[in-house]
């Protein structure tokens, strides 16, 4: 208990400077202690062994435990050394196994005398460590408590000088309450007189004080507060939109003046005698926008935005969307820009008259064509567009067709092709239209006809005949007496039947002159053709007649189309075959 009482005082008496450095030296004198102390223990090279009761004294001699050991050098190698230990270890192993009695707590220690025998640089500098480390710790923990102690102090000493304080105050308080007990109509008397007597002269000075307000040295009237001019400006937008159909801001700051004054019976304006009077001001000075065209000022707005919003606008105006067209960003060629100035309301334009004046040249409405804009807005548009391709035309030559017959047999189709236009627009107008390029999306197919190149024959009768259908016919009624049940047909058939589809063509079955060619009772339209000798044909029931009375036809030419005119059952051909006036059986011409 002594040597720590005295440690503690030295340490009170030193710094830590000083504290440091004496515990340093003990240190290092307790270290040196241990190293005589263990050299010391390290028995002699003769490596006699000593034996006390049950106890083996361990031979640690080098030349004991191996007489293989080589004699160990100053300054050897971190290989040599562990060489060293790995002999020394196994050496002691053989030493320790030919005693009688080894513990393991012997065989223990002997391998640790050859590991700090082999190794002594590196034991020395962990125990070094060891030491340093352990002295540090134990420094920094005296200090740490040391701490403590004295934030526990202090604790303590602010708790108990906070408690004599609320202390003190509380019985303030409390001597305070019991007076009050005791004076308390004294003390209310005595404040209801106070309070009454600033009331009274704050009143006073109320009712005779007031705010001249004034608009750049001109004076509008009287107010109670300043507070009710700024409500009115708030709203005097909305007033003078009404008004003059612009929205204006005034800046209370900058544009009223107030002035204090006092006086009895002052005229005191009321909130809507501040509204009217700000309102029909009409030189009120306020900050606009003006819209500068080609230096020229054209108009003047309330906000940057509205002029803004109106230029805007009147691109929009001459930029119509147009169906396949890609407008890009339009401008203005002319140099537009917008600056704030100093102006009174009167000058203030409503934006639609402005909108209007830029776009037509006038505040009133203009009639078409006369508009003279005081802006060009060009934009540039993609034009896209497709556009037919003309197909053309082949004949082919065909020997089965008469001269000046075509027929055509394959229509022609269109070819489709995209373009590509970059157009230019100036206040809606296209000025200019430079092609892009063409791309091609099907291309066209010739019409092909048959050309006619056999000769013509005789247009007089040949006293040879031809059926005046090509295919594809069927005889629907023969020639003579016949019960069709159609009223209004004759009972003897004067021809033969033949069914096709309406539209089919109709062939001079001989060449001859068309004595007849139009409707005829119950033949409906028909053609009837003179041959010579004697001999006609004759062609009823037809849609369409190709030929007039006169013409000079061919044998094999195409004189009408088939159908159902007339008396009919159903689409067909009536053909029959006269001598001399009478019919008989126009299928013996072809037997």
């Amino acid at each position: 208990m002594d040597e720590k009482k005295t440690e503690a005082k030295l340490n009170k008496a030193e710094s830590f400077e000083e504290r440091f450095k004496r515990m340093s030296e003990e240190y290092a004198a307790a270290r040196e202690a241990r190293r005589q102390e263990r050299a010391s223990r390290r028995p002699s090279k003769s490596g006699d062994a000593q034996v006390a009761g049950d106890a083996v004294v361990i031979y640690t001699s080098k030349h004991t435990v191996s007489q293989t050991y080589e004699k160990k050098l100053r300054g050897e190698g971190a290989i040599n050394r562990t060489v060293r230990l790995v002999k020394g270890l196994k050496a002691a192993k053989l030493a320790a196994d030919a005693l009688p009695f080894c513990t393991a707590e012997n065989r223990r220690q002997m391998y640790s005398d050859v590991f700090h025998d082999a190794w002594a640089p590196v034991c020395n500098a962990v125990e070094n460590a060891a030491d340093t480390l352990w002295g540090f710790l134990t420094s920094l923990g005296y200090d740490l408590a040391e701490i403590v102690v004295f934030i526990v102090n202090l604790l303590i000493k602010l708790w108990y000088y906070l408690g004599s304080a609320a202390i003190f105050v509380w019985d303030k308080i409390w001597d305070f309450r019991l007076w009050m007990d005791v004076h308390k109509k004294s003390v209310f008397q005595i404040f209801a007189g106070v309070v009454s007597a600033v009331a009274v002269v704050l009143i006073l000075i109320s009712s005779m004080s007031a705010y001249e307000y004034s608009y750049y040295g001109r004076k509008l009237g009287v107010t109670k507060s300043k507070q009710e001019v700024y409500d009115v400006i708030e709203l005097l937008g909305d007033k003078l939109s009404e008004n003059v159909g612009a929205s204006v801001d005034l800046d209370v700051e900058r544009d009223i003046q107030f002035e204090k004054i006092y006086g009895f019976g002052l005229k005191i304006d009321k909130h809507d005698d501040i509204l009217n009077t700000l309102t029909y001001m009409k030189d009120i000075r306020v900050q606009a926008y003006a819209i500068v065209i080609n230096g020229e000022q054209v108009a003047i707005v309330n906000q940057e935005s509205t002029a803004n919003d109106i230029m805007e606008r009147v691109k929009a105006y001459f930029v119509k969307p147009i169906d396949g067209y890609e407008f890009g960003e339009a401008t203005i060629n002319e140099d537009v820009y917008v600056t704030e100035v100093g102006a009174v309301l009167a000058d203030i334009s409503n934006p639609s008259q402005v909108e209007r004046l830029i776009e037509t040249g006038s505040v009133n409405p203009v009639e078409e064509g006369q508009e003279k804009p005081l802006v060009t807005v060009s934009v540039e548009a993609v034009h896209r567009y497709t556009e037919n391709i003309a197909f053309g035309v082949r004949y082919v030559s065909n020997n089965d067709m008469y001269m000046g017959d075509v027929r055509l047999v394959t229509e022609g189709q269109y070819g489709v092709r995209e373009s590509t236009a970059l157009v230019k627009f100036e206040n809606g107008e296209e000025v200019s239209r430079v092609a892009q390029g063409t791309t091609v999306i099907s291309n066209p197919v010739d019409a092909v006809y048959y050309r006619g190149t056999r000769d013509i024959p005789e247009r007089s009768g040949t006293g040879t005949w031809i059926f005046p259908l090509k295919t594809g016919y069927t005889i629907t009624s023969h020639f003579g007496h016949r019960n069709t049940g159609i009223a209004g047909a004759s009972t003897y058939h004067e021809g033969v039947d033949l069914y096709v589809p309406i539209g089919t063509k109709i062939y001079a079955a001989d060449g001859g002159s068309v004595v007849y060619s139009g409707y005829l009772g119950g033949l409906g339209y028909c053609v009837k053709i003179d041959h010579g000798g004697l001999y006609q044909t004759v062609y009823g029931h037809c849609s369409t007649l190709l030929v007039r009375v006169g013409d000079e036809v061919f044998q094999g030419q195409n004189i009408a189309l088939s159908g159902r005119s007339g008396i009919t059952s159903g689409p067909h051909l009536h053909f029959e075959a006269r001598y001399n006036g009478v019919a008989f059986d126009p299928l013996t011409l072809f037997k």
